[in-house]
């Protein structure tokens, strides 16, 4: 019903296009990007809803390097949705592919999407209860990408290598919402914070009003302005993933 919406807004405006993408027949597939050497775990974890947080919202990460190749994969839960993604850079943490799929509220069928960034155009690939469907997406090629999770803008703050008051900005995906866009996109770094449950933290801000907090031993996300908290320091146990009915994800197979 959501996408449904959002395209009749589309068209009163004008047409697809102004949706800053457009569909295509085919676009070019390029295989999953893989390493030979095993893979070294840099950071996982749990961020939960903290005592300040509005959200009841858990989401499970990892963080990983094979090789010239990171990954960042995400599972975000709330009590009637989900959503995972599975994102891949290179070795300066730029992004090469990422993918999403996620329970859309009022629609039985999953929504899975697939993004490649290493073709001459940024294109986007999705199953839908029509059949394959293909677009492309306007802009440059991104800089950084920002999606469901917290953790994936950790290859952002990790590339960008920033001191207090410095900024940086780009082009940029952020496909949370149901139609993506490529945009200019600034990441801050501001002035420490310290919180009761995280101590001193570094603050990163995008958009100018979302900020994430990093740990200044380890360089990671371990929570949000919003009230995100690493689970490991909030008083219980810490949460474990739902019983996932559709199976594991496969950003390798599907879409």
């Amino acid at each position: 019903m959501k996408r449904i919406v959002w395209l009749g807004l589309a068209l009163l405006l004008g047409c697809e296009s102004c949706l800053k993408r457009h569909a295509v027949e085919h676009v070019e597939v390029l295989p999953y990007p893989e390493c030979e050497t095993p893979a070294e775990v840099l950071s996982e974890g749990v961020l939960a809803a903290g005592p300040l947080s509005r959200e009841a919202v858990t989401e499970f990460y990892r963080v990983t390097r094979c090789g010239d190749l990171h990954t960042i994969t995400v599972r975000q839960e709330w009590r009637l949705a989900f959503a995972e993604v599975d994102a891949v850079f290179d070795a300066d943490w730029r992004p090469l592919r990422a993918w999403k799929r996620k329970s859309v509220p009022g629609e039985e069928d999953l929504d899975i999407r697939r993004y490649e960034f290493r073709t001459e155009q940024v294109t986007m690939t999705e199953d839908t209860p029509d059949g394959r469907a293909h677009r492309i997406i306007d802009g440059q090629r991104p800089i950084a990408l920002v999606g469901p999770g917290r953790a994936i803008l950790n290859a952002y703050i990790q590339s960008s290598d920033l001191d207090v008051g410095e900024t940086t900005r780009g082009p940029v995906l952020d496909f949370r919402k149901p139609y993506e866009e490529i945009d200019e996109v600034a990441l801050r770094r501001d002035p420490d914070h310290t919180t009761e449950e995280l101590g001193t933290v570094h603050v990163y801000t995008v958009f100018g009003r979302e900020s994430v907090f990093v740990d200044p031993d380890t360089g990671w996300i371990v929570g949000d302005l919003a009230g995100l908290r690493d689970a490991a320091r909030l008083p219980g146990p810490i949460p474990t993933p739902h019983e996932n009915e559709h199976g594991a994800p496969d950003p390798r197979g599907t879409p």
